[in-house]
């Protein structure tokens, strides 16, 4: 008999209606991680009613409370960190010694900080012509919330960008996770509920995107919407939640660059880590180097020989410092476009593909592609997954023109040893964020993340303090306060 499935959660219970339910296979060994159900529009909408019934006494309970409840909450998923992070090592393939159990802490960081964050909320008084008035604008939660999530950081990216922020400003959510990573997401939720989150603050449902997402978007009850994924699913949501506020974080493609006086050794250490890390699997990934012409082959020696210290393997096993990609389909994406570019005159320098002995298809070697041809698909779109090709250029025209050859606009990063010139150069580069010496995957979340406006990288700010800002609105208060007599 099967396992019994991953539950959802509505109104603070576990729900686990009659729907059929999908197998979820371990990207590292390809056993069963356990069973997904497939919920449908009915149970968004029991969500959707559990979120907008408990709205009311959440948004009223005092900022304080709320801040203490989620100090708690903190304190709950440090005290279940393996629990957690060994199901999403099981679910993502994601080193658990490594990545896991990191990502589990960055869920606590997010619910203390939120905690600190929310409290130093400010209204303000603004000045009107009217003498016998005064106006207090404050800022409130939007709602009843419809957050959707990606695979890549499952508990990550949900709770420090969407999560916390959301609970601590008083916000009810319906939470969408991505149906492969999905029994994570009801283990912290369940998690989080045992340590006394109130009833109908996080509701979640899970299923398929364009089932159960989608009806959460254009849900009547629904008064915001949180995303975070690829820029057609994003362009999508958007259209479908046309009328609410939408915030996007979407995909990236921003360009490394690295001018001919750069430290070396940093600018390959930092490559490295941006392009391997996660397996490559993150937005603001190092997925472009775009190196000066007079480096760029010494360069790409350095980032292929730490290539080639990466162990790649069991994401359970101590040693492993690098795991598969998520799914077998992305694996051969991310092949298919190493096999163009080193057909069309690209060098590779280490890895190079899948490696012989895998246990599943999930898994490709750490990359490292030189002399790649700036009208490949490994420059120019989002690869998301371990490959650092490496783009040469001449002349600042030429450095521009490739810059601009990818629609992105997440995060990028220049090396230099002249930071004047470095910074310059970042003001003028079309991206969110812009890291000097430094990987384009570096941040941390008091650092306002998200695409810049006109790319395909979404809109609005996530992260901390930004996403307090985002998830609440501002509402003016007009006071009548009459004339005053001595």
């Amino acid at each position: 008999m099967p396992a019994a499935p991953f539950p959802m959660y509505v109104d603070g219970a576990a729900h686990v209606p009659d729907r059929p339910a999908r197998e979820v296979r371990s990207p590292g060994d390809g056993t069963v991680a356990g069973r997904v159900l497939l919920g449908t529009p009915d149970d968004v909408d029991r969500a959707v009613t559990a979120a907008r019934a408990a709205a009311p006494a959440w948004r009223h309970t005092s900022v304080f409370d709320r801040a203490g409840l989620c100090r708690r909450l903190a304190d709950a998923v440090v005290a279940r960190k393996d629990e957690l992070a060994t199901l999403l090592t099981a679910e993502h393939g994601k080193p658990f010694h490594s990545e896991a159990r990191g990502e589990v802490d960055a869920v606590a960081t997010a619910f203390r900080d939120a905690a600190d964050q929310v409290v130093s909320l400010r209204a303000e008084s603004i000045a009107v012509r009217d003498p016998a008035k005064r106006v207090l604008i404050q800022r409130r939660p939007r709602g009843v919330y419809s957050v959707i999530t990606p695979w890549n950081f499952p508990i990550a990216v949900a709770a420090i960008y969407y999560l916390a922020p959301g609970i601590a400003s008083g916000n009810t959510l319906v939470w969408t996770p991505a149906p492969s990573v999905s029994g994570v997401a009801s283990l912290l939720t369940g998690v989080l509920h045992d340590a006394g989150l109130p009833s109908g603050v996080l509701n979640l449902v899970t299923g398929e995107g364009p089932v159960v997402g989608n009806a959460a978007i254009r849900h009547p009850g629904v008064n915001a919407v949180g995303f975070t994924g690829s820029t057609a699913t994003g362009h999508a949501i958007a259209q479908a939640g046309a009328g609410k506020p939408v915030q996007l974080e979407l995909g990236g493609n921003g360009p490394t660059i690295v001018l001919e006086d750069a430290d070396l050794d940093l600018a390959a250490a930092a490559i490295a880590s941006g392009s391997f890390g996660n397996a490559g699997q993150i937005c603001t990934s190092t997925e472009r180097v775009l190196a000066h012409a007079g480096v760029a082959a010494d360069l790409a020696e350095r980032v292929a020989a730490l290539a080639d210290k990466i162990v790649l393997g069991d994401p359970f096993a101590a040693e492993t410092t690098m795991g598969p990609v998520h799914t077998a389909e992305l694996a051969d994406r991310v092949c298919a476009q190493i096999t163009d570019a080193a057909s069309r005159g690209g060098r590779v320098l280490a890895g190079g593909g899948r490696p012989d002995d895998a246990p599943t298809p999930h898994y490709v070697r750490p990359t490292v592609v030189d002399d790649v041809p700036p009208d490949s698909d490994l420059h120019v779109a989002e690869t998301f997954g371990p490959v650092a090709p490496i783009v040469r250029w001449n002349t600042p025209d030429e450095l521009r023109a490739l810059v601009a050859a990818s629609g992105f606009g997440l995060s990028g990063a220049v090396f230099s040893r002249d930071v004047g010139r470095a910074i310059t150069l970042a003001e003028d580069l079309p991206c969110g964020i812009v890291n000097l010496n430094e990987a384009s995957s570096y941040w941390e979340p008091n650092i306002p993340a998200g695409g810049t406006a006109g790319s395909g990288s979404g809109h609005g700010r996530t992260g901390g303090p930004w996403s307090i800002e985002e998830m609440t609105e501002q509402q003016a208060i007009v006071i009548s306060t009459g004339p005053w007599e001595a």
